[in-house]
């Protein structure tokens, strides 16, 4: 088969994308604007998707943003999502921001205000975001004791570990915070076909009894590459009649790739009846030419939101690419002073480094 040229993709890859192309098609790509949008309905016309009620039932005040905000997302806005289930979904996005720890921090992702600081949940590790007017955008770590793990240097592989403990949250509700873009990007004329899926989104009373769909299919690369802005595919497949989930959902953001199956889609139901199983396929990781780092540091997960239960002692490694140079000698700043001396690497006496993020996608020392 050949491909089309727009799906780019490590080597490593192929079969995986000769499988889920035979079956799947580019139905939609959503990428967010740089300003504003113009032209949205008035909001006394409005119909939210998610419940189904319109004005004055309720009310469409606030901006409903189809991408969350914390992904860095600032302009795609709908006119399809009520105030009431705004708010709810709103508290799925806490969930989200917990999940994904230091990413949105070390990314220079603004939220709503400014780049989130980050604090470990075990107070042994703060990282700050700062914009300085002589060097740029540097991302200030920081730990609290100097004699404790928080720092792992492996000098062989030139490569210092940061390991720190995230806040808690509840791993469906992350789910549903990607589950809700998923759903809010959709073209509407499949929205009627996932109204079982807009209720499961939206109310508890099936968190119990339908788990298997809560699997996140994901690729993550290193922190120091990222996509400029998220970018979601929806995919459709091909043969109605394929024992396959109608869409698979994949969304571009941080460094990260995350993909889910949207659950629920009516033409799929006499599937899960007859035997019970539908084949899942995922896409390959699509990265363009400009991936140059090797495929080796794409890290493939399966992740099961389904718990309701709220994960309390979460750790995650943040790995920083050094030079063998780094473990050679180290500068320290005079806190009083200001004077910078020059010592022989001695891991026990850094408190903390600086990361300079520069424009080609790449971090510096």
């Amino acid at each position: 088969m050949k491909l089309n040229p727009q799906y780019r993709y490590p080597e490593k890859f192929k079969d995986q994308a000769i499988e889920f192309f035979n079956s799947y098609d580019l139905e939609k790509e959503v990428a967010c604007p740089d300003a504003k949008i113009a032209g949205l309905p008035d909001k006394t016309l409005r119909v939210c998707r998610f419940c189904g009620l319109k004005y004055p039932k309720v009310a469409f005040t606030k901006e409903a943003h189809i991408i969350s905000e914390l992904l860095g997302n600032r302009f795609l806005v709908s006119d399809f999502e009520c105030d009431e289930c705004n708010y709810k979904f709103g508290k799925y996005e806490n969930d989200l921001a917990h999940h994904l720890g230091i990413a949105r921090t070390v990314q220079s992702v603004k939220g709503k205000n400014n780049v989130p600081k980050f604090k470990s949940a075990d107070n042994t590790l703060k990282i700050e975001n700062i914009q300085k007017q002589d060097e740029g955008n540097i991302v200030e770590i920081r730990r609290f004791d100097r004699f404790n793990q928080t720092f792992e240097f492996d000098k062989e592989n030139s490569q210092t570990i940061v390991r720190y403990k995230k806040p808690p949250f509840t791993p469906l509700k992350v789910y549903k915070s990607l589950l809700k873009i998923a759903l809010s990007c959709i073209s509407k004329e499949h929205v009627n076909d996932y109204k079982s899926a807009f209720e499961y989104l939206r109310t508890n009373k099936y968190d119990e009894t339908h788990k298997g769909f809560a699997i996140i299919y994901s690729y993550t690369m290193p922190l120091t590459f990222s996509f400029e802005k998220p970018v979601v595919m929806i995919f459709k497949k091909k043969n109605s009649n394929a024992r396959l989930f109608t869409h698979v959902f994949t969304i571009f953001t941080l460094n990260i790739i995350y993909q889910l199956v949207i659950p629920f889609n009516k033409n799929d139901f006499h599937f899960y009846k007859n035997n019970g199983s539908v084949l899942t396929l995922w896409c390959p990781p699509l990265l363009g030419r400009d991936y140059t780092y090797p495929v080796e540091t794409i890290r493939v997960s399966t992740l099961d939101l389904s718990s309701t239960e709220k994960l309390e002692n979460t750790y995650e490694n943040l790995v920083i690419p050094m030079t063998k140079k780094t473990y050679e000698k180290s500068r320290f700043k005079d806190k009083v002073n200001g004077e910078i001396t020059e010592e022989d690497f001695d891991g026990n006496k850094i408190v903390g480094f600086d990361l300079l993020r520069i424009d080609d996608n790449t971090t510096d020392k």
